[in-house]
């Protein structure tokens, strides 16, 4: 994918950053993992996909748009799927850290607005917490968001429990790199999940390890999974994107 090198932090020099506009303008930082992702996925799916979607929306934004895409964040909170080889995790003490440090580095550069784009589900609480504290500590305005695609036509145990290495996620990937996805596909997997009053996903939750319910780490229906289907979520959750990259670009808070 091309991509404008006016756009993308690590093409430009120094002097050329320092020689931005920056206000309005938003720096944009895709956030993924490494993390084992059944048997048919390689580890580097969640942060291919943060590239790969951001990389996508920069090149659907107006001419007019004001933004910056950092380099990726490929490592996340993986915890949950520790006990497979391949995962690496960090701590949320040093994920923390490190978006602290990258967004007090975004602020000197005299930026303003920082959105983070997620393509990880066990770093979403961390982030939620995380956008709010930058923005109390280093007065950036923080944005968190992550892909956006209509599920509504798959069966209601894949929306419920289709989580991970699931039919969305391997046909974006079939259409992305399919000589990096296992053939054959391996069959749906739900969690025996009975309770009527606890979620995985969703409060009232329960604190869950992939261990806890899978053998081979998949949550959903990866036979399911096309590459046709994977085109069309992939460009609906990076026009999504691109559409929330131009609002936040010019955001303004009331006071302050």
């Amino acid at each position: 994918m091309s991509l404008t090198p006016s756009r993308r932090w690590s093409d430009l020099s120094w002097q050329a950053i320092r020689d931005l506009p920056k206000d309005p303008g938003v720096v944009v930082l895709p956030i993924g993992a490494i993390e084992q992702h059944g048997p048919h996925l390689p580890v580097w799916t969640d942060a291919l996909l943060a590239e790969r979607m951001t990389a996508r929306a920069f090149e659907l934004l107006p001419p007019d748009v004001s933004a910056l895409l950092l380099p990726a964040l490929s490592y996340g909170k993986s915890n949950e799927h520790t006990g497979y080889p391949g995962t690496i995790a960090l701590s949320a003490a040093t994920l923390m850290a490190t978006l602290r440090d990258i967004g007090a580095a975004v602020a000197k550069s005299g930026f303003t607005r920082l959105m983070f784009f997620n393509t990880h589900g066990g770093n979403k609480a961390l982030l939620e917490m995380m956008v709010r504290d930058l923005r109390a500590e280093l007065g950036l305005l923080c944005f968190l968001t992550s892909g956006v695609a209509d599920t509504s036509g798959l069966p209601e145990a894949e929306r419920r429990f289709g989580i991970h290495a699931n039919t969305v996620e391997t046909s974006m990937m079939l259409h992305l790199t399919p000589e990096l996805v296992q053939h054959p596909l391996p069959a749906a997997h739900y969690p025996d999940f009975t309770s009527t009053t606890f979620n995985l996903t969703t409060q009232p939750q329960v604190g869950w390890l992939t261990r806890d319910w899978s053998e081979q780490g998949h949550f959903g229906d990866p036979s399911a999974a096309t590459p046709e289907a994977g085109a069309g979520w992939f460009e609906e959750s990076a026009a999504a994107l691109a559409r929330q990259i131009t609002e936040a670009s010019s955001f303004r808070v009331a006071h302050g």
